[in-house]
């Protein structure tokens, strides 16, 4: 069991650095975000 959840772990990590980095190649989703977390304050 040890063994196949490794692979799995490594799959979901490199799909959500992919998913960041796709983010961040949309500047209007960095300014929302950055207006949301602005907001907080």
């Amino acid at each position: 069991m040890h063994r196949s959840i490794k692979p799995l772990a490594w799959c979901a990590a490199l799909a959500v650095l992919a998913g960041v980095f796709m983010l961040y190649t949309r500047p209007e989703f960095l300014v929302d975000m950055a207006n949301q977390l602005w907001a907080c304050f």
